[in-house]
C-alpha cells in the first residue's frame, strides 16, 4: 500500500518500510598528478583496516558512478566514486586502502603482493633454486594493485617464487637454523 503526502492513516498501518543499505559508496580520493589518467580508471581493489582483506569492486558489483572535473580550493585531491554491494563485512565510514584500476598492463611479469618482502623500503623475494633452496633476490617493482605487484628487476619469466611462508624463511635464515643461499639435504 502506498501512502501520499496529506493522506489519512489509520492507527498501526504501517506508512514506511526501513530496509538496510543494500549498497555502499567506496570514495578515493587522487591526487592531482593523476588528472589525466581519471578518464582510464575501470575498477579498484581496497584494503580494510579492520580486516585487512582484499576486496574488488568487480567482485561486489561495483561500478564507477562518478569522479570530479577539479580540485576543491581547500582540498588537493580528485574524489572517485564507485557504488558497491554491502556483503555485511565492510563497516560504513571506515578508512581503506584503494588501488584504482585502469588499463591492462601487457607482458608484465606480476607475482602476488603476498610474495613480497619489505626491508627498509627495499623489496625482496625468495626464489627456489632446488628442491629445498631458496635465494633471497632484491626487486624493483613497478605498480601494484593490491593483490599483484609488477617486477620489473629481480625475477624472470618461470622463476619459482616463494608466495606463502616467505616471512618464516625469513625468520629460519636469521635464526641460523637455515643458511642464507638456502637448504639443501
Amino acid at each position: 500500500m502506498i501512502i501520499s503526502e496529506g493522506e489519512h492513516v489509520e492507527i498501526g498501518q504501517p506508512i514506511a518500510i526501513v530496509s538496510q543499505n543494500r549498497k555502499l559508496i567506496l570514495k578515493a580520493e587522487l591526487s592531482q598528478k593523476y588528472f589525466s589518467k581519471l578518464n582510464s580508471i575501470s575498477s579498484a581493489n581496497f584494503i580494510t583496516a579492520n580486516d585487512s582483506k582484499i576486496y574488488s569492486t568487480d567482485s561486489l558489483n561495483g561500478k564507477l558512478v562518478s569522479y570530479g572535473k577539479s580540485a576543491d580550493t581547500n582540498a588537493y585531491y580528485i574524489p572517485v566514486n564507485f557504488e558497491i554491494d554491502n556483503n555485511g563485512e565492510i563497516i560504513p565510514g571506515s578508512f581503506v586502502e584503494v588501488f584504482l584500476k585502469t588499463t591492462v598492463m601487457k607482458d608484465a611479469l606480476v607475482i602476488p603482493y603476498s610474495a613480497l618482502i619489505e626491508e627498509q623500503e627495499n623489496y625482496f623475494a625468495y626464489v627456489q633454486t632446488s628442491g629445498e633452496g631458496f635465494q633471497k633476490r632484491e626487486l624493483k617493482i613497478g605498480v601494484s594493485d593490491g593483490m599483484n605487484v609488477q617486477v620489473l628487476v629481480g625475477i624472470k619469466e618461470g622463476e619459482r617464487v616463494v608466495t606463502k611462508g616467505a616471512y618464516q624463511i625469513k625468520l629460519a635464515t636469521m635464526s641460523g637454523k637455515m643458511p642464507a643461499h638456502g637448504h639443501e639435504h
